[in-house]
């Protein structure tokens, strides 16, 4: 590939300012290329896919590209990293400018020389050496350690705090107590020795009690209004459900519990004030979100907090928010001090917000084996996922949100889990009542090429089925499994997925490959329990996660569509594993499993 540089690019002069005014791309007078954007290296591969796109539209290598990212001081808000649409929405941005740089149009998929090939993590050997920095890691001089004084209960009022020891100081602003100190084992130490006071807040139902969740959650279910500006829609309709009333009819009901994201490294922060402002380094997934959230905490304006996020050890959704950030600004302008809080793996469990819990309820109906109407109805959990991919003439997709008792708050693909365990479960369900081939009940009912060009791929594949459109993209698992008692063992997914263009191969499979797996946990294991007052799910050993020895065999085929435009892809893998396992384990045992985790 050509390494010229042109005059204008030496130059280094202004390069694309969009609408908004923000710079994406400089050109340096050696010919270094710099992008900038506020979405942050997760392990999905942004950095690497970035990287790429702006290198393919300045006709440069890999390697001449710098990319800085999750810098509110620095960088255009492209929003949170979140929801798969680095690949969607931030590569063509990026794409764009770069274009614009080098004078001409955005270069057609089909000339790609660049995106569309293999390249390797470009964090990689840092990560597997030691060299890739993590909030955890972070040090400054003079910096104090700092851990926040948690209550025994899941919520409490801190009444009364007893005093530090020695070497150690105590300080309170508002309902946060905490303590700081040069050392971090004394530190830590003496917020678990510090004698407190509270005073317990009791759930207003029990988390652990299903039957007492569902009845909640319909209680206290407030219908859904049309809002089709919506980036998920809750509610979805067409045709009238009256219309199907004289077919035949089945209704089923479907569960998930709370779940919690469990990321390698819980979320750490260094705060440093200087003056009235404060420079905040955590692992943060969303920095302008979090700036505005430590900005409203702290009392001053959003332009006095600049937030930078380095890549966290796994994130999952559970770093959008700005907990840890707000700690440690809190207690770095008392003590006076930089302030390095970073949390236990016990308050990575409790403090933290879980994946929503779901009640799902499907009714639909059929005649002369097609879907003719389907009322979808999802309480708590969202709006993601809501819409069915089927050809079904008079459908109405709703989404009920209810009253909760505990944190809840974005989990790898939202709801779309909860969604498509419900939907695929109850479509297999289908086609076990009318003795039809899985396979061939849905694709009596799709409508849609691409989709059924997955399932064809399917086609001889052994084990149970789940497909859907998911951030736009087609995709189809088998999984086959082993079933002894109540133990369910996965022996084999094999994965179809069609993303419109493929950026890079090697990362799109890595990702699949792990949103498989992370699947499991939900699908077999993972559930937060709680009882009286407290979270009893606080350490890994009481916490179920997918061991090595659950991995099964893995066999991923894309499609690649150069004419279509690339799909996210980050999140889709993941909402097809349950539904995949519960339809495998009724086709090898008769059971038909409604609730997760299956293998409870």
């Amino acid at each position: 590939m050509s390494e010229r540089v042109t005059r204008r690019e030496a130059m280094g002069v202004a390069l694309l300012t969009l609408a908004a005014g923000p710079v994406r791309v400089r050109v340096g007078p050696d010919g270094t290329v710099t992008a900038y954007t506020a979405k942050v290296e997760l392990g999905q591969g942004a950095l690497t896919e970035l990287t790429m796109a702006v290198a393919e539209e300045l006709r440069v290598p890999v390697s001449r590209v710098r990319l800085v990212m999750g810098d509110t001081g620095q960088c255009p808000d492209d929003g949170g990293t979140w929801a798969s649409l680095t690949t969607p929405e931030a590569v063509p941005l990026l794409r764009q400018a770069a274009a614009e740089q080098r004078g001409g149009a955005v270069t057609p998929a089909r000339q790609w020389r660049v995106m569309g090939t293999a390249v390797k993590d470009l964090r990689g050997q840092a990560v597997v050496t030691g060299g890739q920095p993590y909030p955890s890691g972070l040090r400054m001089e003079g910096m104090l350690y700092g851990h926040v004084l948690r209550a025994p209960h899941y919520r409490a009022r801190l009444v009364k705090a007893g005093a530090a020891p020695e070497g150690v100081r105590l300080l309170r602003d508002g309902e946060i107590c905490g303590v700081v100190s040069s050392d971090p084992v004394a530190a830590k130490r003496a917020a678990g020795s510090v004698a407190c006071e509270w005073e317990a807040i009791p759930f207003s139902v029990a988390p652990s009690d299903r039957e007492a969740l569902k009845s909640s959650f319909k209680a206290t279910a407030v219908a859904p209004v049309e809002n089709m500006s919506a980036r998920y829609p809750p509610l979805l309709r067409r045709g009238r459900l009256d219309d199907a009333r004289e077919h035949e009819r089945q209704a089923s009901s479907y569960f998930l519990p709370f779940i919690t994201h469990v990321p390698l490294e819980p979320r750490a922060a260094l705060a440093v004030w200087r003056g009235e402002s404060v420079e905040i380094r955590s692992g943060c997934q969303a920095p302008f979100a979090v700036r505005a959230e430590v900005a409203r905490a702290l009392g001053i304006a959003e332009g006095n907090v600049r937030i930078q996020a380095l890549g966290p050890g796994g994130a999952f959704g559970c770093k959008q928010r700005g907990e840890v950030e707000t700690e440690a600004a809190r207690l770095a302008r008392l003590a006076g001090a930089p302030v390095l809080v970073q949390w236990s793996r016990e308050e990575e469990f409790t403090c933290a917000y879980h994946r929503p819990a779901a009640l799902v309820e499907i009714e639909s109906t059929v005649s002369e084996g097609r879907l003719t109407g389907w009322l979808h109805k999802n309480f708590n959990a969202g709006a993601p996922g809501l819409m069915t991919p089927y050809d079904t003439p008079n459908i109405s997709c709703e989404f009920h949100r209810t009253a909760v008792p505990v944190r809840q708050g974005s989990y790898r693909s939202l709801a779309a889990v909860a969604n498509t365990f419900a939907r695929e479960s109850h479509v297999d369900e289908w086609a076990a009542r009318l003795k039809a081939d899985p396979l061939e009940f849905r694709m009596r009912n799709l409508a849609d090429e691409r989709l059924k060009a997955v399932l064809e791929r399917l086609r001889g594949v052994r084990g149970g089925l789940a497909c859907t459109i998911e951030k736009q993209a087609r995709i189809g698992l088998r999984a086959e499994v082993e079933v002894k008692g109540v133990a369910v063992r996965v022996k084999r997914l094999v994965y179809v997925g069609d993303y419109g263009a493929i950026v890079n191969p090697l990362n799109l499979r890595k990702q699949i490959e792990g949103a498989l797996v992370q699947g499991l946990g939900g699908a077999l294991f993972e559930e937060v329990l709680f009882a009286g007052t407290e979270q009893k799910s606080r350490w890994m050993s009481g916490y179920r996660v997918p061991r090595f020895s659950d991995t099964p065999e893995i066999v991923v085929e894309l499609i690649d569509r150069r004419a279509i435009a690339s799909a996210g892809a980050g999140e889709a893998a993941i909402i097809l594993v349950a539904p995949a396992i519960a339809n495998a384990v009724f086709a090898a045992s008769g059971r038909r499993l409604r609730d997760l985790p299956l293998a409870r």
